[in-house]
């Protein structure tokens, strides 16, 4: 089985053919509830790495658990509990073996390609509550800079065959907007510039600390929601005390704005007047919904990638795709 797994941050998505995993990259120690209603919405994952509750339940019952920002949370517990659950929705096999490529921010991948592969790398053992267990063995892993998912994406379709060999001759930039992370990408007939390509650390969390910063004054009611919820709050703009809707766009807009600007003016010194010779400048990562205006305004050639973060993980799949279709 080809996956593509995209371990970020804030969300963890993975893909393989049509079936897509996305979630909150949080974990916490389970606490099960007197009486629900929802049990088909918990995830509790169980491996020599502990049990887990994953996702969305987590961000809603868990109060110890917590969103990374170190790298070094690729070595953590939890980070492969978030692996676990991504397979164990791309497949319900029993026994299932898997070519997979996966992407580390730019700033992290040199230091940290060998650790996650040898993570990533061979057989795991795990059961998803409410389901038989799984071995799942990684016989190939593969670790991309993350930026690479959407050039991989129009390069490769879902069997892995080159769609648009054009690339070849082509230079592209691609902007991944995440939560902790920023990646300038540079690529000209598929080789990156690196001179031109850079991984910076001022995403999406620094708009919900400013916003946790307004809460605690404001709103103290609400200043004890966990991050994966004020960030689903910026991004659709409005979040309810005691029922009364608050709009938070007039809240976060300098915040984002600057942002925002940083985003548009580093990419802009990274890759200089060579920004007009990119066909296009592709947008991607979470963090697009909330700056991907900025860009456009900024690149003529940029464009907004349909469920843009997703856009990685489909790019790793096809890449997988790729890798099984040449034998290696």
């Amino acid at each position: 089985m080809d996956v593509g797994f995209d371990g970020g941050f804030y969300a963890t998505k993975a893909v393989s053919g049509d079936r897509v995993s996305h979630f909150p990259s949080f974990a916490t120690k389970p606490a099960e509830s007197l009486f629900s209603l929802n049990g088909h919405a918990t995830v509790i994952i169980a491996s020599e790495h502990g049990r887990h509750l994953v996702g969305d339940e987590a961000v809603k019952k868990g109060r110890t658990g917590a969103r990374k920002e170190s790298s070094a949370w690729i070595m953590s517990r939890e980070y492969m509990s978030l692996f676990y659950t991504a397979l164990s929705d791309l497949t319900d096999a029993y026994q299932v073996t898997v070519n997979c490529v996966a992407g580390l921010p730019l700033a992290d991948f040199a230091r940290d390609r060998a650790a996650l592969r040898d993570r990533l790398l061979g057989t795991h053992r795990f059961t998803r509550e409410g389901r038989a267990g799984q071995v799942i063995k990684v016989e190939r892993a593969t670790i991309v800079p993350q930026a690479w998912g959407p050039v991989l994406a129009l390069l490769l379709d879902d069997m892995g065959k080159v769609v648009q060999p054009e690339l070849v001759k082509q230079k592209v930039g691609v902007l991944d907007i995440g939560g902790h992370t920023v990646n300038y990408l540079s690529v000209d007939g598929l080789s990156d510039i690196p001179s031109e390509t850079r991984g910076t650390e001022r995403g999406a969390w620094n708009v919900v600390r400013t916003l946790r910063d307004w809460l605690d004054t404001s709103h103290p009611g609400l200043s004890r929601l966990p991050d994966h919820k004020l960030m689903s709050a910026i991004v659709e703009g409005v979040i309810f005390d005691a029922g009364e809707p608050v709009d938070l766009r007039p809240v976060v807009k300098d915040i984002v704005d600057d942002i925002g600007q940083e985003i548009v003016d580093t990419a802009r010194q990274y890759w200089g007047g060579d920004a007009a010779t990119m066909r296009s400048v592709m947008v991607c990562g979470g963090g697009a919904y909330l700056w991907g205006a900025h860009v456009k305004r900024a690149f003529r050639q940029a464009v907004v990638l349909d469920k843009p973060e997703l856009a990685n993980a489909r790019g790793f799949y096809r890449f997988a795709a790729n890798q099984t279709r040449q034998g290696r």
